[in-house]
């Protein structure tokens, strides 16, 4: 049976639970009874009605993420419920010839703290909240039943699990283990690097902007940041790309990135790869570009760190937008959650200012729709982006 905990607010505490929000920050916790080792908690507002039940998590400052009214156990019949609703979403939005996508996107799709993703046969799973932790035998039991035949593995070697006190894990839920899984992204063959990659092994959620960038890639010449392993040139490729330049710092990505670019049917001649730091190489390079592409890692990774890291963000974009030629457009992202739309837009006015560009910012950027985010839940909407031309001098 599962273990539950009484979870009361302080008073004037509960309007974000009310109108939605799925976190219960610990400063809103008047007082608890019941099990700290909990799976599940029971909220309630100072006056004692009933606000929601949600995972637990003793140690976090979120220690509740609300799913639902109390009532209805968190059981496979929960979880079975949740992942039909969010497989049929993905029915809708995911293209065709595209097997590597986001299954389930954690408070996005109602169940915070788990995140899933689908590579070919293969799904990753990502666990990081303690009561859903406990409850893991009921999810994977409704996963595997949904996706009958498919390999599952949980990859939980997370900064966001140590902060919920849980083990790091990497192990096979279903089927074999794999360390790289191949898959179709809009006709094109990728892979996952489930050993050694970031997240889940690939990232599924710039799949929009990618194919963004092919539509606008004929005739021009595409500088790609960041590159990791290409996807975003290997799209411009598709897309007639006169030369396309990847700055890429991982050897071992571009090896990866190469032998894509081969498997694809485009040569491993058809782009330059440069093993560099990139913001050393913006800094010396002089050639400019039609068509540029910013995709950093985090440079925010802690709310503390949020002004330096701005300021990271102002500098790269600076380069980047000097490398950028008169009429050229820009691609340019942060997936940090701690810069919001509006700090991000405030960093790139300052970046051009300092670059002396005129830019126009044409179409705001998202993670794809199978990235789904709750309206209550903002904090969900970490990567954001613009796509912008620089105009003529």
């Amino acid at each position: 049976m599962t273990s539950v905990i009484r979870v009361e607010l302080e008073p004037g505490r509960d309007k974000p639970a009310r109108e939605g929000h799925p976190w219960i920050f610990s400063g809103a916790v008047r007082r608890t009874s019941g099990p700290q080792d909990a799976a599940v908690a029971h909220v309630y507002a100072a006056d004692g009605s009933p606000l929601g039940q949600g995972f637990w998590s003793p140690t976090s400052q979120i220690r509740v993420r609300l799913v639902g009214p109390v009532g209805a156990p968190l059981d496979r019949t929960f979880f079975a419920a949740r992942l039909a609703e969010a497989i049929a979403l993905r029915r809708l939005v995911v293209p065709p010839d595209t097997t590597g996508y986001r299954v389930l996107n954690a408070e996005g799709d109602g169940v915070p703290g788990w995140t899933v993703d689908r590579f070919g046969d293969t799904l990753v799973s990502q666990i990081t909240v303690a009561g859903l932790d406990q409850l893991a035998a009921e999810a994977y039991a409704a996963l595997t039943a949904a996706f009958p035949g498919f390999a599952i593995q949980e990859i939980n070697d997370l900064p966001a699990r140590r902060l919920e006190g849980l083990a790091t894990t990497h192990r096979v839920i279903a089927g074999e283990p794999a360390s790289e899984v191949p898959f179709l992204e809009c006709g094109l063959e990728l892979q996952a690097d489930l050993a050694d990659g970031q997240k889940t092994g690939y990232y599924c959620d710039l799949r929009e902007s990618r194919r963004k960038a092919e539509r606008f890639a004929a005739g021009r010449r595409v500088l790609d940041l960041f590159a990791h392993t290409g996807a975003f040139g290997l799209y411009a490729a598709r897309g007639g790309a006169t030369t396309i330049t990847h700055l890429e710092s991982s050897p071992r990505l571009v090896e990866r990135g190469m032998v894509l670019y081969d498997r694809n049917g485009f040569g491993a001649d058809r782009a330059a790869w440069v093993r560099t730091d990139v913001f050393q190489d913006l800094r010396r390079r002089t050639e400019t570009y039609d068509l540029v592409i910013c995709d950093p890692p985090p440079l925010v990774r802690r709310r503390a760190d949020l002004d330096r890291g701005a300021r990271a963000y102002k500098d790269l974009n600076r380069l980047a937008l000097q490398r950028v030629a008169p009429g050229g457009l820009f691609f340019t992202f942060s997936c940090s959650a701690a810069v919001d739309v509006k700090l991000f837009r405030q960093i790139l006015f300052a970046a051009a200012v300092e670059a002396d560009v005129r830019l126009a910012l044409l179409e705001p950027l998202a993670a794809a729709p199978d990235h789904p985010v709750a309206v209550t839940h903002l904090q969900g909407e970490y990567l954001k982006g613009w796509l912008c031309r620089v105009q003529g001098e």
